[in-house]
C-alpha cells in the first residue's frame, strides 16, 4: 500500500507564511511613531503651560539656592566640586523652594527647566564665581525674567495656576 507523499515524512515541510510577521512589524512601527507623536505633543503643551512670572521667579530662586549650596561647601570641597555636587542637587528637592512666591512643586519644574535651558552658562558663571549671576542667566534677553513684569500687582493679577502632584503628607 502506498502512502501519499504527505504522510510519509519524505516531503519537504510547509514554509512558514511571512505575511503575518511583516503585519506584525508594521503595526510595531506605526505605534512607536504614534507613541513619539503623543510625546512630542505632551511636551508641546507642557510648554505652554509655563508661566512667564513662575518660570523667571524660578530662574531667581534656582539660581539663589545654588550660590548659597556652591558658598556653604566650597571651601572645604574646592569650588569645582561644589558647583557640580550643587547643580546635581538643586532641583531633586522641592524644600529648597519653600521660602519663594510660588508652591515649591510648580518652583521644582521651573528649576528643571532652567537647569535644562542654561546648565552649561550657569555652571561657568559659578566656577567663575560671578556677583550678577542672577541678571546674566535671568534677565539676559531670552533669559527667563526678559520682558516679564515682577511686579506685585502683575504677580496677584494672574491667577496662579496650582499643580498638585504630590501628596500631603510629603511635605
Amino acid at each position: 500500500r502506498r502512502f501519499p507523499t504527505s504522510q510519509r515524512g519524505d516531503s519537504p515541510k510547509p514554509r512558514h507564511n511571512p505575511k503575518p510577521m511583516v503585519a506584525i512589524r508594521a503595526v510595531r512601527h506605526v505605534l512607536a511613531a504614534v507613541f513619539a507623536l503623543l510625546l512630542a505633543l505632551a511636551s508641546t503643551v507642557e510648554a505652554k503651560k509655563e508661566v512667564p512670572q513662575v518660570l523667571c521667579e524660578s530662574c531667581r530662586a534656582t539660581l539663589t539656592e545654588l550660590r548659597t549650596m556652591v558658598d556653604k561647601t566650597a571651601k572645604k570641597q574646592g569650588r569645582e566640586y561644589a558647583v557640580t555636587d550643587a547643580m546635581e542637587a538643586i532641583c531633586e528637592d522641592m524644600y529648597n523652594f519653600r521660602t519663594y512666591a510660588y508652591p515649591p512643586p510648580q518652583m521644582q519644574k521651573g528649576c528643571r527647566t532652567i537647569m535644562d535651558r542654561h546648565e552649561e552658562d550657569i555652571e561657568t558663571a559659578l566656577w567663575r564665581g560671578d556677583e550678577n549671576l542672577v541678571e546674566f542667566i535671568c534677565g539676559r534677553p531670552k533669559g527667563a525674567c526678559h520682558g516679564v513684569d515682577m511686579s506685585e500687582e502683575a504677580m496677584n493679577s494672574k491667577p496662579m495656576e496650582i499643580v498638585k502632584d504630590f501628596d500631603d503628607d510629603e511635605l
